[in-house]
């Protein structure tokens, strides 16, 4: 990382690198829920919209602050980086899990979204050549299984087409963006410092959402906009989500990709309390069962790689 912002933003020990990872997925898991809190007064396109904005605005302030050291790099071809991690992370990802949750419930997307380290190792093996060994798509077996689970509750055979919950298979959606835009990340932030390569995603990516936003307007009810509990989901999930993206990046740095991926395993545990706490949520067998199957395949996946 550039000299200029580490002036603003002080290395990490491997402490606090810890301690980072922790609240940072602690932040991501409470999404779901929280979300659904906002999407009672704003729909779904709107909500990303509006969030998306106000992370792209704040980052682009931290990033001016950060001095021009952190800027180094940009070119026509970080350019053109910064609209594959756009399309990917935040039009294919972020604007995808709103649209998810409104269209399921918020235990469902968060344990859903806690296989992103078996589809990130998926996108690793045929973007980057990864091999994967037996026990590691033995993984990748067992976490689709118990995605399987969640989503059909448990009726993997007598489960009618209708019903089952389009938005877990937006949740699905969404982590292919997630898993291309962690892959190709690792590459661009071989050349960008974590702060330009996160705000030029975002950018990039609130461009394309804004007129999806717009062209979707039509089919949601119309947002309250003097809702309470939605903004303060929007400013929460802006301002603090996009921070936690770019210290995301720096605790890797220090701690290395595969420990941190580890962390990503306590995600379900705060989405699903908090689905209970906040939304009213109960916790079905088939929701336990499929998120020790999520949980024991991400081990499984990750597990090779931890010990090379």
């Amino acid at each position: 990382m550039t000299r200029g912002y580490h002036r603003e933003v002080p290395p990490l020990s491997q402490t606090r690198a810890y301690g980072a990872l922790v609240a940072i997925v602690a932040l991501w898991g409470s999404y779901p829920a929280t979300a659904k809190l906002a999407l009672q007064d704003f729909p779904p396109f709107f909500l990303a919209a509006v969030r998306c904005s106000v992370a792209s605005f704040f980052l682009a302030w931290l990033l001016a602050r950060a001095g021009p050291d952190a800027s180094r790099g940009l070119s026509p071809r970080a350019l053109g980086a910064f609209l594959v991690l756009g399309l990917a992370g935040i039009w294919g990802s972020t604007q995808v899990s709103y649209v998810a949750y409104y269209y399921t419930t918020a235990g469902s997307a968060v344990i859903i979204q806690a296989a992103a380290p078996v589809m990130v190792a998926l996108t690793a093996r045929f973007y980057l050549g990864e091999r994967l060994d037996a026990i590691q798509w033995a993984g990748v077996a067992v976490s689709v299984f118990g995605v399987l689970l969640v989503v059909t509750s448990g009726r993997l055979a007598a489960l009618r087409l209708e019903e089952l919950r389009g938005g877990d298979f937006l949740a699905l959606a969404s982590l292919t963006g997630w898993s291309v835009y962690t892959v190709y990340g690792k590459r661009v932030l071989g050349t960008l410092s974590p702060l330009l390569a996160t705000t030029g995603a975002y950018v990039a990516g609130t461009l394309m959402i804004l007129p999806t936003a717009l062209g979707a307007a039509s089919l949601y009810p119309a947002p309250r906009l003097a809702s309470l509990a939605g903004w303060i989901v929007v400013f929460y999930q802006g301002l603090i989500g996009a921070v936690a993206h770019v210290w995301w990046y720096r605790a890797v740095e220090v701690v290395g990709p595969s420990r941190a991926a580890i962390f990503m395993n306590l995600q379900p545990i705060v989405g699903i309390a908090l689905a209970a706490a906040l939304l009213g949520e109960s916790v079905g067998l088939w929701q336990i069962l499929g998120t020790a199957c999520v949980l024991a395949g991400v081990g499984l996946t990750t597990r090779s790689r931890l010990e090379r």
